[in-house]
């Protein structure tokens, strides 16, 4: 059996659709499974054990003409075509992948989660029953005969690394003589302003995570965002904690950071929040606008609080322009102390004696 995922974007995204590859590699163990996305995620996909194949669809241009659709076009329909075609996007982008691929069965959302004009694309549409993203996903399985109820259960992301990855960690570990330290993860940084928590909290957390706890932290930026975490780093240690910013590193490099280096990590919803659960990593997770019933990170082995101000009438709205809070200040209402009683929680003491 030939089986097409298809999850384009972004990252967070295609974490939660994990469970759903290693769900079907369990149920169909001989068939050839693909996974179509765009380039800003592949990284994570590459080399993937339980992926036969991986198909980077480039994002619309245009200014591109139509050779890369015809390109795209042409690697979907190779290899003698797909028994199924599995839309876990929901939006006419993805429908549109979903139909070229030619697959006899394309599978989708009925109702609100197929958004724009997804449905028209598919032939089966499943009318999700459950609240989390991840169980959603999950339920997609059910007109391939799958009974999803063990994988919604326990749902696995599997995040995979190389040896290459693993070594690019260790060396900066090295290089920085971070050997033995317990590491905390900060990521300040979203595409959304409208996810952004207030810098001096950042800084805040930073002293109190280091002087009461023993961690060290540790800033994660993403490829804009450079300099901001240098000028952060510098504001947490000027207050007392000895920050740095992570490497620069690709997905899977990361991935194999916090597998192999990380104690604890604070993030907002974004994709490093949910890799970082997903990997088991203990996770303090920060919502404003988004809804941590929906985005949990609900991972087989995540150890994980979800915080937000539910007063605050952006809550759960998922806007990304808000029209009642400055910049920056949708997720105000979540206090620094909050996090330092979820990170306690979180962080076995036995983690933290050592520093």
């Amino acid at each position: 059996m030939r089986i097409l995922i298809v999850k384009l974007s972004a990252v967070g995204d295609v974490v939660h659709a994990l469970p759903v590859l290693h769900a079907l590699r369990t149920a169909r163990p001989d068939a050839h499974i693909a996974w179509a996305v765009h380039g800003g995620a592949a990284n994570l996909l590459e080399g993937h054990p339980e992926l036969d194949e991986l198909i980077v669809v480039p994002r619309p241009r245009l200014s591109g003409g139509i050779d890369p659709l015809r390109d795209i076009y042409s690697r979907l329909r190779e290899g003698g075509g797909w028994d199924a075609a599995i839309d876990l996007q929901g939006l006419t982008k993805s429908g549109a992948v979903t139909l070229a691929s030619g697959a006899k069965m394309r599978i989708g959302f009925a109702g609100p989660a197929g958004r724009e004009i997804n449905a028209l694309f598919m032939t089966k549409r499943v009318h999700p029953k459950s609240a989390s993203v991840i169980a959603m996903n999950l339920e997609l399985l059910t007109p391939l005969g799958i009974d999803p109820a063990a994988a919604i259960a326990a749902p696995i992301a599997w995040l995979h690394t190389t040896p290459d990855d693993d070594r690019y960690a260790a060396e900066w570990i090295q290089r920085e003589g971070l050997e033995g330290r317990q590491l905390l993860l900060l990521d300040p940084f979203a595409g959304w302003k409208t996810k952004l928590w207030e810098p001096d909290k950042w800084v805040n957390v930073a002293r109190r995570a280091q002087h009461d706890l023993g961690l060290r932290p540790i800033i994660f930026f993403g490829p804009k965002e450079a300099s901001h975490a240098v000028s952060l780093a510098e504001r947490m240690t000027s207050a007392g904690a000895h920050a740095l910013p992570a490497p620069d590193t690709t997905l899977r490099q990361y991935t194999a950071l916090l597998k192999n280096h990380i104690a604890a990590m604070v993030g907002a919803d974004t994709g490093p929040m949910h890799m970082a659960a997903a990997c088991g990593v203990p996770t303090v997770a920060l919502f404003g606008p988004s809804d941590p019933v929906r985005n949990a990170p609900l991972f087989a082995g995540a150890k994980f609080e979800t915080l937000q101000d539910p007063t605050q009438p952006c809550a759960n709205t998922f806007t990304r322009e808000c029209t009642y809070h400055a910049p920056g200040m949708c997720m105000a209402g979540i206090t620094t102390d909050a996090v330092m009683e979820a990170l306690t929680r979180l962080v076995p003491r036995e983690a933290t004696s050592s520093n």
